[in-house]
């Protein structure tokens, strides 16, 4: 009798709850409809205006397109962490440092070095990269679907395609190019930056710039996902390369230490996230460190405690 009392107030809560979803169900669902079909219909219009401001033009949405929502990332957040790292400011951020202390302050002439090897990079590799592209898909009648916006559904399966792919073959590439044989040449001028700043994302040698857009237009060409996904993509790409470069750990955005700790020790953490090095093992130095950096950290709040005690 005691555990029927016990647990009638839980029952009868599950039972109210189960009979306000059946009442509510109809009504909520209708609510979702009506908020997908208002957003579709409000982002059909935006593209639209943006269709007309290109000139429904499929050079101009394809290739120059593609070259702004690369671009203006970049460069947007590129230049806010130059500034950032110049001057050291914000003051509050410094405690987000990945690598306290280090680019405090940041060499000049290094930084000037790294923003025209860059620049150089995208303008005589990338950037090409899109005019090719658009004329080998004229020529192969493959140009993606871009005059009608895309269902969300579309949008969502076509991105994680890409995604799961570029993890995969940027994985295996990053692997390679650590290789003695190529490291050298290929991928250690990418190291030259043992704490990295944004930028440093796309500070390479050519060869293995080129080679880096292999993981990230590789998804593109199979699925020829929609121009808006496209787009979207390549936003994704120079925003998440930027930030795990930044040197910043901010408590409200994913980590990216993993990928400091692959340009401070050079010899763990290959992938884009850590999904296939958990899977393989090569994130276990990474994990040691970590775990060395919390029990220094728990050292140092103990010691305060017992000196203010």
């Amino acid at each position: 009798m005691e555990q029927l009392n016990k647990w009638r107030r839980p029952l009868l809560l599950a039972s109210i709850l189960f009979l306000v979803s059946i009442v509510c169900e109809q009504t909520l669902t209708e609510h979702w409809r009506q908020f997908c079909f208002a957003s579709s219909m409000a982002l059909d219009s935006l593209w639209k205006r943006i269709l007309k401001l290109f000139g429904d033009n499929d050079y101009y949405l394809y290739v120059w397109g593609c070259i702004l929502v690369s671009q203006i990332p970049f460069w947007t957040i590129g230049g806010t962490f130059i500034f950032i790292d110049c001057y050291n400011w914000p003051k509050w951020l410094r405690k987000y440092k990945v690598q306290p202390g280090t680019n405090e302050p940041l060499d000049l002439y290094r930084l000037v070095e790294t923003i025209k090897v860059v620049m150089i990079n995208q303008w005589f590799i990338s950037n090409p990269l899109f005019f090719i592209s658009y004329y080998v898909k004229k020529l192969t009648n493959t140009m993606p679907d871009m005059y009608d916006f895309p269902s969300f559904q579309r949008i969502l399966v076509e991105f994680l395609i890409v995604m799961v792919i570029d993890e995969i073959a940027l994985y295996y590439l990053h692997r390679l190019m650590h290789h003695p044989k190529l490291y050298a040449r290929v991928h250690k001028k990418h190291h030259e930056w043992p704490a990295p700043v944004a930028i440093v994302f796309a500070y390479s040698t050519k060869t293995e710039y080129f080679l880096n857009t292999i993981p990230i237009g590789l998804g593109p060409v199979l699925i020829n996902p929609h121009l808006v996904t496209l787009w979207m993509w390549y936003v994704f790409v120079h925003v998440r390369g930027l930030y795990n470069h930044t040197g910043y750990q901010l408590p409200w955005l994913p980590s990216s230490q993993h990928h400091d700790y692959h340009h401070m020790a050079s010899n763990a953490c290959y992938g884009r996230t850590l999904a296939i090095d958990w899977l393989i093992g090569t994130d276990k130095g990474f994990r040691a460190y970590v775990a060395r950096k919390k029990a220094l950290l728990q050292k140092g709040a103990e010691k305060t405690v017992s000196k203010t005690d």
